[in-house]
């Protein structure tokens, strides 16, 4: 049994656009999620999970943005456009790492691990911004990952900083997930007491709401109190089935429910993502290494 120690972690599966980001950051709710973490990432005419992210980033304010990222792109390539995006969007960033469909499993965690050794290729000290003696970063505190796998020789570093996170939010599926994930996602069957993770565990949760009757809103609610108090996860990630009326009435209904019980936050605390989700900072794994 989990024994929780803040509210609820809610986050809203997205289709689409992400029209109704607004109304889940108007909830408070934590994330909203962008892609499918079973491997279908594609959204409208074929725009990715991150591009989406990127247009939410200025259509929202402090709501986390999760995007399903898969690994048929170069680890460079991911690291840098999340690493990037961490930093425009205030430390808001959490991506899903999904293994393409034809990708070897021993591939897909040698990708993940090149990743996370690119965003540790800097320091959080390392940028200076010296105007007076033209140094925009301290290049000891800036260092050559030089990995070379199975898969992936990357020489590094990354030609961006170390995001505002230190990574950005890891979220994975839990029967693929890694020691480095922060969130592990399953439904509320696969997430049992025995699981092997120190990572929070959030139900992905599909609901509908029809047009609103007061007991199918009333069995929602008890539905997620219900699986939150007994400690079986630390959250939910919710899919409505018609978005175009699930989601107001999980805004204007089911959250202050649960908010009015306590469950579920009334707002947004201080600090990026990673701190409001209660997720420790994770340490530079090359240390006091000096670079280049």
């Amino acid at each position: 049994m989990i024994a929780h120690d803040r509210p609820m972690i809610l986050g809203l599966r997205l289709g689409g656009l992400g029209e109704h980001a607004a109304l889940a950051e108007q909830a408070g709710l934590d994330f909203v999620l962008l892609g499918d973490p079973a491997g279908g990432v594609d959204g409208p005419v074929g725009a990715d999970p991150l591009s989406v992210a990127a247009f939410l980033m200025t259509t929202t304010k402090t709501i986390g943005l999760v995007a399903c990222v898969t690994d048929d792109w170069a680890p460079f390539n991911v690291a840098r456009a999340l690493a990037s995006f961490d930093l425009l969007s205030g430390g808001r960033c959490g991506w899903v790492a999904v293994r393409a469909g034809d990708s070897e499993a021993a591939r897909s965690e040698e990708h993940l691990e090149v990743v996370l050794k690119l965003f540790d290729s800097w320091d959080d000290e390392a940028l200076v911004f010296d105007k007076a003696s033209a140094v925009f970063a301290d290049r000891t505190k800036v260092r050559r990952i030089r990995h070379s796998g199975a898969y992936f020789t990357v020489d590094g570093p990354l030609n961006a900083p170390r995001p505002p996170q230190g990574w950005p939010v890891l979220f994975q599926p839990l029967a693929s997930a890694s020691a480095a994930a922060d969130i592990v996602l399953a439904s509320l069957d696969d997430l049992k007491e025995s699981s092997a993770t120190t990572a929070k565990r959030l139900a992905e949760f599909s609901f509908n709401l029809g047009a609103g009757p007061a007991e199918s809103i009333a069995a929602l609610v008890e539905q997620l109190a219900g699986a939150y108090g007994e400690g079986r996860c630390e959250g939910f990630v919710l899919t409505p089935a018609n978005p175009a009326t699930d989601i107001p009435l999980l805004v204007s209904h089911v959250i202050p429910a649960l908010q009015a019980r306590g469950m579920a936050a009334t707002g947004y605390g201080e600090g990026d993502l990673r701190t409001r989700l209660g997720l420790a900072r994770p340490a530079n794994q090359f240390g006091d290494q000096v670079g280049p």
